[in-house]
């Protein structure tokens, strides 16, 4: 992360919006931010995490962290951060709060994210700065802007603390793998224990049983294609007979239809004149009557509302009569509606007074009440600081007798480690024992059928190619039985001088001999069923030895790798052994450890309380301050609204018109505006009044002459209907005349039959047509039946040979079909035998190679040995730089558990605890590892320039170590490195030339300036 701008308002000290470039700064590679101690400078890096993070190590939400952070003279706090992260890109951050009309209250965060994009800035919709600079808010603090007092925090890590931090920057959890080889391992070992249970399902499949099924196959084809052929020859003679037959048998119908036809002849003719004589009716009739129908309707209603109309006329002249006397009555009330507005708006005026007197004597009660409690919260406030620091003294003396827990942890874990490789020793020699039992286990069901786990396989094929010769045999002679049994019925059918229907011959010299074959089928059925409940019997005990043996040689696998991993955990031990370097401890008895460990954990207890109690204290001093700025800002409120009150009656007093407040001095606010409220219901009520009866009258008035018009109309269209109807009725004189009806009533009887011409004339075309049709297929079909030679007998006897043959092709057809689809089942479990073994094969040696994943990646050992990897880098980095600041006499180095060390040269290179180091050599050691950290960072983002800011430690260094930190600092600026320095030590102001001053001024607050 490169930044760019940073500008403050309102937060901490910065009163004044205060702006920093930082590309002036940035430049010199080496820049400074300089000020005496409370000017304001960390609050600069609080800042920028802040806006970032929205986090602060200050304070947390509970705190009332907004409030707390916004500067005392200052209404709103505002941050700008402009910077470019790991890849170049350019963003702003914002961060805003504003206070409230409450003093104490304030807003919420207001956070905001934008992208610099062709020339302007485009919002993100994430505020999260994690995914920006790729670094979580710790570690940010860690590596980047290194607040006081956090300074030396990654050099003291915890071994898990320093691992996990390396992961989350250097992304490790990639090489985690150890969940993924668990789920392989898994999903491999239930497709293998699936591909047994397969496997042992295809015992009876082998390459002879397949080549002795197609050879069956083949010869029950061949019978079956000479049967076909027999079939296909009658079946067609059946075909020519049949439509012979057919065209007899429709000629019969033909003739019985044409019969019934012309029995129906003289009706149609009848139907036929009457749809005459309805069609001429309707056309000459039917409208000029329906025409008639309508005019004599509207006639009626005319004359019904001709009548509506005078009535309607009468009731509107009335209303007109009663809404002019009410006009005269309401007149003479409105014409004082002026006077009753004045009075209403000086009862208001009154209203005011009443209430704003009733305040001014509550607020002056409350004056005289409050002035007590203010003099009894300062007194709490006093009691409560002494508390608190009585508390500080206290903790600050447990502390120094706290009891070193470094060498206490580092015991506890060697102990819990011994204890663990105790339970797994126990835990092998447990599966090693249940293991051996299961074996035996399964050798005894061996030999409880004379077998071994060795020889089992052999025997078991042996017996099952016995049983399956013993089937096929028989059924060989079932077939055979099968075919005598259906040649036997045609046997009975033959007669000499008759062909016969299989061959077709006219003698028969030699006709099959019929025996007792039902008896020998039975035989051969009792027979097969036995040697079928034999083979299942066998195909059970296969699949349960299958499954016997496999498992031993799974337990036998086990046993040489539970073998194995009990020598490898002998070695493990010894070595774990040999790390126990504690002289006043006993490396079998924990007793003395234990005792160590609770004398600690007292300590700690007791700090743990008094921290508590200071905590509390704390927050009760809070809390009373904010209880006595409470009261005191209550009673300037107090006084503001005694004046107020005063003010507003007087302006109100000069604004009565008519009305005088003495007349009223008794009267409470809410009686005045009762009676406002009263007298302003009797101004809208003859406004109202007034305007709806005008609008009534009016109303009225042009309704009446509507009425009036409309009856006038109503009565022309009666007379001018009246004539219409006399002409039509001399229309239809005419036409009875015309068409020769005596009277009308015969003309609506005719209409109301109501015929459907176009169904009855469609009808009578259709009989017409079927007529002729008939006439026409009766010759046809009598010149097709002269030329055939039809014999009924012959008919009968050729159908009744077609059945047996085509029960005898059935028979084949289903022997054919078993046969091949036993055949098609047998190829097919053949091919999936095969692919199950190759499965099987790839799957038992991809289990070799998943368990040797699983070793490499159990726990998080593999990426634990990556994260000691990078530590041990960050060592030989940090060692170039520390070396040189500690001239060659000190050196860091990673432990076992990878926490940092230090060699110390001038004691023979003896390591010893980084914590042992004095103030200034842990600042120069701290600065070298957050060097050759931001170095790696660098690497991983493929930035050419890193940059982190330093806010503490140069205080601890005497004049010839601050030359060497400021030579080593120098010559960043050739490894393209920038580096930010906060502090108050002049020697440093003096050497850099680009830096910013922080001053706190008392009016201002802090201000910016560049030197």
């Amino acid at each position: 992360m490169l930044p760019l701008y940073l500008s403050i308002e309102g937060l901490y000290s910065y009163q004044q919006k205060q702006e920093i470039d930082f590309t002036l700064l940035t430049e010199a590679g080496l820049f400074g931010i300089f000020g005496k101690v409370g000017s304001g400078k960390s609050s600069i890096l609080e800042a920028i995490g802040f806006v970032l993070y929205g986090e602060t190590e200050r304070l947390n939400k509970q705190e009332k962290r907004t409030y707390n952070m916004l500067n005392l003279k200052s209404n709103a706090a505002c941050i700008v951060f402009e910077f470019l992260n790991f890849n170049g890109t350019k963003y702003r951050f914002v961060a805003q709060w504003r206070r409230r009309k409450k003093f104490e209250e304030t807003t919420s965060l207001e956070r905001t994210a934008y992208e610099w994009q062709n020339e302007q800035w485009i919002p993100l919709s994430s505020t999260d700065g994690s995914a920006i600079t790729n670094l979580t808010y710790s570690n940010f603090r860690r590596t980047i802007i290194i607040p006081q007092g956090q300074f030396k925090e990654f050099l003291e890590l915890r071994g898990k603390d320093r691992s996990e931090m390396m992961k989350e920057i250097f992304n490790l959890n990639k090489f985690d793998l150890g969940h993924k080889v668990s789920n392989l391992q898994r999903e491999n070992n239930s497709q293998l224990e699936n591909l047994k249970g397969a496997l042992s399902g295809y015992e009876e499949i082998s390459t002879e049983s397949v080549q002795e099924k197609e050879l069956e196959l083949n010869s029950a084809k061949q019978a079956l294609q000479n049967i076909k052929s027999e079939h296909t020859f009658l079946e067609a003679e059946i075909t020519r007979l049949t439509e012979a037959k057919k065209y007899r048998n429709e000629l019969t119908q033909k003739k019985e239809s044409l019969t019934q036809f012309n029995s129906e002849e003289q009706k149609i003719r009848a139907l036929e004149n009457e749809v005459e004589i309805y069609e001429n009716t309707n056309n000459a009739f039917r409208e000029l009557l329906n025409h008639t129908h309508i005019l004599n309707k509207e006639k009626e209603v005319l004359t019904h509302k001709i009548e509506q109309l005078g009535t309607k006329k009468q009731t509107v002249l009335e209303q007109i009569e009663l809404k002019e006397s009410q006009w005269n009555e309401i007149s003479t009330e409105f014409m004082k509606i002026e006077k009753f507005r004045i009075q209403y708006e000086d009862l208001k005026l009154l209203s005011h007074i009443a209430k704003n007197d009733a305040e001014f004597k509550v607020n002056m009660k409350r004056r005289s009440d409050g002035s007590p409690h203010i003099e009894q919260a300062n007194l709490e406030v006093q009691k409560l600081t002494n508390e608190v620091t009585i508390s500080e003294k206290e903790l600050e003396e447990l502390r120094s007798n706290k009891v070193d827990t470094s060498m206490l942890l580092n015991l506890e874990t060697w102990y819990q480690e011994k204890e663990n490789l105790r339970r797994k020793s126990q835990e092998l020699e447990d599966q090693i024992q249940t293991l051996t039992l299961e074996q035996s286990d399964i050798n005894k069901e061996f030999q409880l059928h004379d077998l071994t786990v060795e020889n089992w396989e052999l025997k078991i094929t042996e017996q099952e190619n016995l049983l399956v010769n013993e089937r096929n045999d028989l059924h060989n002679d079932q077939t055979h039985l099968q075919v005598q049994a259906k040649l036997g019925e045609f046997v009975d059918k033959l007669s000499d001088g008759k062909p016969c229907p299989l061959c077709g011959a006219l003698e028969h010299p030699y006709p099959m001999t019929k025996s007792d074959l039902f008896t020998k089928e039975n035989e051969l059925n009792i027979n097969r069923s036995k040697i079928d409940s034999l083979l299942l019997d066998l195909k059970h005990n296969t699949q349960n030895f299958n499954s016997l043996a496999t498992r031993f040689h799974e337990k036998s696998n086990s046993l040489k790798k539970l073998s194995t991993k009990k020598e490898e955990l002998g070695f493990e031990q010894e070595n774990h052994n040999s790390k126990f370097i504690w002289t006043n401890f006993s490396i079998e008895d924990p007793t003395a450890f234990l005792d160590y460990k609770t004398k600690n954990q007292n300590i700690e207890d007791t700090i743990k309380n008094v921290e508590n109690e200071l905590k509390i204290s704390r927050g009760n001093l809070q809390a009373a301050q904010i209880r006595l700025e409470k009261y005191q800002k209550s009673l300037q409120q107090i006084e503001q609204n005694i004046a107020i009150s005063s003010n507003i009656i007087r302006q109100y007093e000069g604004q009565l018109r008519t009305l005088e407040r003495d007349n009223f001095s008794n009267e409470s606010e809410e009686s005045l505006a009762l009676q406002a409220n009263q007298l302003t219901d009797k101004i809208q009520y003859l406004e109202s009044t007034y305007k709806e009866i005008y609008e009534s009258l009016q109303i009225l008035k042009t309704e009446f002459a509507a009425i009036n018009a409309e009856r006038n109309i109503s009565k022309e269209q009666f007379q001018t209907i009246s004539h219409t109807i006399g002409n039509r009725q001399a229309e239809i004189s005419t036409l009875l005349k015309e068409h020769k009806y005596s009277d009308i009533i015969q003309v609506q009887k005719t209409l109301q039959k109501n015929l459907d011409t176009r169904s009855l004339r469609k009808t009578i075309q259709e009989f017409n047509l079927n007529v002729g049709v008939l006439r026409s297929q009766i010759v046809d079909l009598e010149m097709r039946i002269q030329s055939d030679d039809f014999n009924e007998n012959d008919f009968q006897e050729q159908s009744e040979l077609l059945i047996l043959k085509k029960e005898e092709l059935e028979l084949q057809v289903g022997l054919t079909a078993a046969l091949q689809k036993e055949n098609q089942r047998i190829q097919t479990e053949y091919s999936k035998k095969e692919k199950l073994l190759r499965n099987y094969e790839i799957l038992n040696s991809r289990k070799s190679n998943l368990t040797t994943l699983e070793n490499l990646f159990r726990g998080s050992g593999f990426v634990n040995y990556v994260s000691s990897i990078h530590l041990q880098r960050l060592c030989e980095i940090a060692n170039i730089r520390f070396h040189r600041m500690s001239k060659n006499c000190l050196s860091l180095a990673i432990n076992e558990q990878n926490e940092f060390e230090v060699i110390d040269f001038l004691n023979d290179g003896h390591r010893r605890s980084v914590k042992t180091l004095s103030g200034g050599q842990s600042f120069q050691a701290s600065l070298c590892l957050a060097l050759a950290l931001a170095e790696n960072i660098q690497s991983l983002n493929k930035r050419d320039k890193n940059f982190f800011f330093i806010d503490e430690g140069f205080g601890t260094q005497d004049a010839d170590s601050i030359n060497i930190v400021f030579e080593t600092l120098q010559y960043l600026r050739k490894e393209n490195r920038i580096v930010g320095i906060i502090s108050h030590v002049e020697e440093l102001k003096e050497k850099i030339t680009s830096a910013v001053t922080v001053i706190n001024d008392n009016e201002r607050g802090s201000q910016v300036t560049y030197s």
